[in-house]
């Protein structure tokens, strides 16, 4: 079990109107929620990432601004680094990078660029979390690597953060969760089979997780105990969980077994999305969950009951 205490961030990837938005981040931050995460997707309606972050860091004080994750293939890491740079300063050091190796296509046909096998995605993100964090630290940088080379780069401003704001990596694969439990700050723990092929529900049992975790912690090394383990955990609020799974699946076309065994679908009371956390806190080391879903605010008992804890 993590010695961490809780804490809680959600995903959203934008709202109605501006200023909705804005009262939303209000709300999340009253609430308890520690992290506003925002998806990164070409298709589907979501709003770019770092505008809309920075006008949340303008009106909040202590919300963490995160990703879930940035697509590492459609930003240049020193165009990206300094970006980042500038919303951590702006927002007083409460930027989250995180960052992932792209696994949904119809993102990648929507900008005209190559989907490359998952191979070659996770070695480009390493060297891009390789320079970026270069960048952060040194005030010039060369670097000739197999997917990037600049030459007497600089990132400026300097960020609030030293070295550098924390690096969150999602990871379901062997490859990934190894360069994850190699260079990032917190891992996001994601199904194995998401954007590579049909999740099965062996897939999202906690001994599944459990075999992911020991990979972070094998590439790892001594510098496991420093990193932050994360989840997300869609849920739906209901007093029936049967029936409730039952209508999701049959809507989704999916096998019901794959919610009914899901660590990372919360279906049911208060009460029982509470003790799913705790459970998932005690049996993986989990301390980081990102709520999803319709019921974030009415979520909030379980926020302000469990986090710190």
């Amino acid at each position: 079990m993590s010695d961490r205490p809780i804490r809680f961030a959600t995903q959203s990837g934008g709202a109605p109107t501006g200023a909705q938005w804005l009262d939303r981040a209000k709300r999340l931050e009253a609430i308890g929620y520690a992290t506003l995460s925002m998806p990164d997707h070409m298709v589907g309606g979501a709003w770019s990432n770092l505008p809309a972050l920075g006008a949340a860091a303008a009106a909040t004080t202590t919300l963490r601004l995160g990703n879930l994750v940035l697509d590492n293939d459609f930003r240049n890491p020193v165009v990206l680094a300094r970006e980042l740079a500038t919303l951590d300063v702006i927002s007083d050091g409460r930027v989250e990078i995180g960052l992932g190796a792209g696994w949904f296509d119809r993102d990648y046909q929507s900008i005209g660029a190559p989907f490359d096998r998952g191979r070659v995605r996770v070695e480009r993100l390493g060297e891009a979390v390789a320079l970026m964090k270069r960048l952060f630290i040194e005030d010039e940088v060369t670097f000739a690597g197999r997917y990037y080379r600049t030459e007497r780069s600089q990132c400026r401003p300097k960020t609030v953060q030293r070295p550098h704001p924390p690096f969150l990596i999602a990871a379901g694969g062997p490859r990934i969760l190894e360069l994850a439990g190699r260079e990032a700050d917190i891992v996001a723990v994601v199904p194995y089979g998401v954007g590579a092929r049909q999740t099965t529900a062996d897939d999202v049992t906690f001994e599944a997780a459990l075999a992911q975790i020991d990979r972070i912690r094998a590439a790892a090394g001594d510098r496991f105990g420093a990193i932050e383990l994360s989840q997300f955990l869609d849920v739906t609020l209901t007093s029936d969980r049967e029936a409730t799974i039952g209508k999701m699946s049959e809507k989704a076309r999916s096998d019901p077994q794959i919610l009914r065994r899901s660590i990372y679908a919360g279906i049911g009371t208060l009460e029982q999305i509470r003790d799913q956390i705790r459970e998932n806190r005690q049996r993986l080391g989990i301390s980081y969950f990102c709520l999803r879903g319709p019921h974030v605010e009415e979520l909030a008992p379980v926020v302000q009951a469990l986090r710190g804890t």
